[in-house]
């Protein structure tokens, strides 16, 4: 896919672009310098970019800020070269995202390499596709909460809200006066899709109470405008629709994680869980993936004293309490 540059609200572009079949959106906002959001891939910076600055009249020395939605690898990988194209640029991002998205090689040993415990590791191959998205480690130099405002020009502001569950210290930037929010990873509705607009991959949370709060606080909003990274934007009733999906899909992986300690004899490891769920909750181009939810939803379970943690096998797994 070609980068497809486009003014989505005054001031507000979007630049579609991929990772092979992984649909990507990068955006700039224009004001009394240029806010960045997200730094994508290594090469995202000069390839994305700088095209689309010039495209708008804008110059490297004009941008000032770029926010890092969450830490994960497609979303922090241009950081350093960011650094380096745009001299004036400062780098922020939530404060329980820091260390993530401050070093690679932190982020891969805790997040992409965390299911060890559970019999689970991704090949090498996943590993060295991960670091090749990823530059080296570069600090950041502003840690944003909620609450802050950020200035684009004049009286037009955003307004930072917490939004977790796809990572501890996900952000929203919502622009109440221009009706858009700029969401990143924070939800997913029933799946990941690709480039051609099939099922990906299902919905990567850790955390379900924090994954379902954020879909209402999503939907309090009311936001006119909802922008992601990873599908088309969303306007009126799309976004209605699409965080009733991401509930629906939760309701969904709840109730399956819960049958299924119910019904096996034996206590259910995560490799077992997630070749189970597939037909149900999918199926998945990618079907591993449902490692995260179903993960979080038997910690959910555990939480709440209906299930246990057990080791079965030599690796972590859950049983039903009596």
């Amino acid at each position: 896919m070609e980068n497809r540059l486009a003014e989505i609200a005054p001031d507000v572009y979007r630049i579609d672009w991929s990772i092979g079949t992984k649909p990507m959106a990068s955006y700039l906002l224009a004001g009394d310098g240029v806010i960045l959001i997200d730094s994508g891939l290594p090469d995202t910076p000069e390839q994305v970019y700088l095209p689309a600055l010039k495209a708008i009249g804008c110059r490297p020395e004009d941008v000032r800020l770029l926010i890092i939605t969450h830490a994960d690898a497609d979303h922090i990988g241009g950081n350093h070269a960011a650094r380096g194209l745009f001299p004036h640029i400062m780098i922020a991002c939530h404060r329980r995202d820091a260390r993530w998205a401050s070093d690679p090689d932190i982020l891969t040993a805790e997040r992409y390499d965390g299911f060890k415990p559970y019999g689970l590791r991704y090949d090498q191959g996943t590993f060295d596709t991960l670091t090749s998205w990823m530059g080296p480690a570069e600090p950041m130099d502003l840690l944003i909460q909620a609450g802050d405002r950020i200035r684009v020009a004049g009286d037009d502001w955003l307004e930072v809200h917490h939004v977790p569950g796809h990572t501890p210290g996900h952000l929203c930037l919502h622009n109440p006066v221009r009706g858009y929010a700029l969401i990143g990873d924070a939800v997913f509705g029933r799946s990941q899709l690709d480039t051609a607009g099939n099922w990906l991959a299902p919905p990567p949370y850790d955390d379900v109470p924090a994954y379902r709060a954020t879909i209402d606080h999503l939907r309090g909003l009311q936001a006119d405008l909802l922008l992601t990274c990873h599908y088309p934007v969303m306007r009126d009733n799309e976004i209605g629709t699409f965080l009733d999906e991401s509930v629906e899909w939760t309701n969904d992986a709840a109730t399956f994680a819960s049958r299924l300690l119910q019904e096996s004899a034996e206590p259910v490891t995560l490799a077992a869980a997630f070749e189970q769920a597939d037909p149900v909750l999918g199926p998945y181009q990618n079907p591993r993936e449902l490692q995260w939810a179903l993960r979080a939803h038997f910690a959910e379970l555990v939480s709440i004293g209906t299930a246990r943690h057990i080791e079965h096998d030599g690796v972590m797994a859950w049983a039903m309490n009596a």
